[in-house]
């Protein structure tokens, strides 16, 4: 492991920001089925009829090109220092957000979250990786990254109220996502409701 972190460690800032848009691209495929999971677990909020396979995997493919194109965007200045300051807060807030939901839904449902995997063996490490590599870089001050981390609390806090509920709920901000994705979706396949 030490030979993996050393060489992360050496890695240029901006090269080493195209990782996070790399795992979170795979742990979006491995949410390729994980309508099943919600509508097997959660309350449906009135979209699940609305989201089949297809449907799915290309508002999964969206939400990672997302981390592509900000990634790409904030890496093309050159400026390392932009870059930490600009990448790190879509992919703190979105990307580790969604690995703290990953592990309270398998622990809450004592079951497989699709995601979970590659949330916690790759999401997780890489966007803590990177967070410590731009603090010890100076490329940004410590304190920007806690208030990036403690940002997470009312998603946290959101996901554990709507799980709580009779029956389960998706949280408000994920339901809100989901939302705007599927019209989207549905039209990048030709189906016009």
């Amino acid at each position: 492991m030490k030979p993996l972190v050393d060489w992360f460690m050496g890695l240029d800032f901006r090269k080493a920001i195209w990782l996070a848009p790399l795992v979170w691209t795979l742990h979006e495929a491995e949410e390729w089925n994980i309508n099943n999971f919600e509508s097997r677990h959660f309350a449906d909020p009135g979209h699940f009829s609305l989201i089949d396979h297809p449907v799915l995997w290309i508002g999964l493919g969206l939400v990672a090109s997302y981390g592509i194109i900000w990634t790409a965007l904030t890496a093309w200045p050159r400026n390392p220092k932009f870059a930490a300051f600009l990448t790190l807060p879509f992919f703190v807030y979105l990307s580790f957000g969604n690995v703290l939901q990953h592990i309270y839904w398998t622990l809450f449902f004592r079951t497989y979250a699709p995601g979970v995997v590659t949330a916690v063996l790759l999401v997780a490490p890489v966007v803590i990786g990177l967070t410590v590599k731009a603090i010890r870089g100076k490329l940004i001050p410590w304190w920007y990254a806690a208030i990036l981390y403690l940002l997470l609390i009312p998603t946290v806090v959101s996901t554990v109220r709507a799980a709580n509920q009779t029956p389960p709920q998706l949280p408000p901000q994920l339901t809100n996502a989901i939302k705007r994705t599927i019209p989207l979706a549905r039209s990048i396949l030709g189906r016009h409701d």
